[in-house]
């Protein structure tokens, strides 16, 4: 539970799907509009701060044939939202930012109460009204490809990459949200114009304020810049089937790295109504990440470093992977096997009473972030509009995690880690040719 509050948010934000009704809770206000927006109303104790965004629905999941045109037309977009700002609201404190993802992409403007009526008018404006020029398109590009050229630099992000393209073999959530090079140079104005207008539409829109407003006025604001016309798109997104099930083996040889890396990825269930499997998991992979650590680091120190990086709520499966820095170049397979055989071990042994609560303490300790009206917001959001997402772990976080039942605890570990990785790559040192 590392990740920030914003991105959590986002998460909670995939798939807009609300009926028309009016819910109070703890603070926070849901209404579906007659034109289809749905609006998200968070208040907070900050008297003057002020939060807009405006959630859309859409992402490099729905996108039909070259890759990139949804990262291109935010970039797009947010460049037009900010050159379009009131120049004061920006010089004095505002921020304006944005952010892309599969399911969804995100603007939003942070500022104060007294900015609430131009921050509306502007997503409001740029949303209905949307246009764009060739030096407009370009630039983006150009702001694009220096990201993607610099990234590629980077011998392990390839790697991960090509390993992310094999966990999620057969849907767009494989493929990076920024595209490639090639796609896209070939993207053409109209490509941008019509990805919007397919996706881009008000039942797919949610308007999130957080801030200590008139909820009755910036409802008003929202009708009258959003339009009154109804637009409907349908998300009809390509569902990942089973994985192939077989292990697949990524190796890249590098010049930038000294010792082996090797990152495992597994496919595991995603847990998105079932909180007491996904909290006994969580507890399971927290536990299996200390008890790794000091196998590998401060036992038999064939490690140098070793992380953990998983989901259990991104798209139609979560994943996890572990990455570990090996301390010297022997024998690779030796090593990948001598770390899948201490997994198997101790996922094979079972976790105590006492390394569970370990475990759970440390869960605490990291989800001191989430508290007080953002938490129930969180909460809120999910149940309201997460598309069947149910966060009820995340609420009351603290108290929750320590009702874990011992029994699914293990169930869950030896569940996720009977099958080999999906997925191992090794990015190992360049050989250096003997001098002549």
């Amino acid at each position: 539970m590392t990740r920030k509050i914003f991105a959590i948010l986002a998460l909670l934000l995939q798939v807009m799907c609300c009926d028309a009704e009016d819910v109070a809770y703890r603070g926070s206000f849901f209404q579906k509009l007659e034109n289809g927006v749905s609006v998200v109303f968070v208040d907070t104790v900050r008297s003057n701060s002020l939060l807009v965004m405006l959630c859309i629905s859409a992402g490099s999941a729905d996108e039909l044939d070259r890759e990139g045109v949804a990262n291109l037309l935010s970039h797009i977009f947010a460049r037009k939202l900010k050159k379009n700002a009131d120049v004061d609201s920006l010089q004095y404190g505002a921020e304006s930012n944005f952010y892309t993802g599969h399911d969804y992409s995100l603007y939003y403007f942070y500022g104060k109460l007294e900015n609430l009526e131009g921050f509306i008018k502007n997503l409001g404006d740029v949303f209905e009204n949307f246009a764009f020029s060739r030096d407009d398109l370009d630039l983006s590009k150009r702001k694009i490809e220096e990201k993607i050229t610099e990234e590629n630099q980077h011998d392990r992000f390839v790697l991960q990459q090509e390993s992310r393209k094999s966990i999620y073999w057969n849907s767009k959530y494989g493929i990076d949200v920024a595209g490639n090079l090639d796609h896209l140079k070939e993207i053409s104005e109209d490509d941008v114009h019509n990805f919007k207008s397919r996706n881009y539409t008000n039942n797919r829109v949610t308007v999130i304020i957080a801030g200590n407003v008139k909820k009755d006025e910036a409802l008003g604001m929202i009708k009258k810049y959003f339009g009154d016309g109804k637009s409907v798109s349908k998300i009809d997104r390509l569902q990942e089937p089973s994985h192939h099930g077989s292990t697949t083996k990524i190796v890249k040889n590098s010049a930038q790295v000294s010792v082996p890396i090797v990152e495992l990825y597994w496919r595991i269930p995603n847990y998105r109504s079932e909180e007491k499997k996904a909290l006994a998991a969580e507890i399971s992979i927290n536990f299996l990440e200390d008890e790794l650590r000091r196998k590998l680091i401060d036992e038999q120190k064939i490690a140098s470093s070793l992380s953990f990086n998983y989901s259990f709520w991104n798209y139609d499966y979560g994943d996890l992977s572990i990455a570990i820095t090996f301390n010297s170049q022997k024998d690779v397979e030796e090593l990948i096997a001598a770390v899948l055989a201490e997994i198997k071990y101790i996922s094979f042994d079972g976790i105590t009473q006492e390394q569970a609560n370990k475990a759970v303490k440390k869960m605490k300790f990291a989800a001191n972030m989430f508290n007080g009206d953002m938490l129930d917001a969180v909460n809120w959001l999910a149940e309201k509009i997460g598309s069947g997402h149910k966060f009820g772990f995340i609420k009351e976080y603290p108290s929750f995690v320590e009702k874990y039942d011992l029994e699914e605890v293990n169930t869950q570990v030896k569940e996720i880690f009977k099958n080999e990785p999906h997925v191992i790559s090794v990015l190992k040192p360049l050989e250096k040719k003997n001098a002549i």
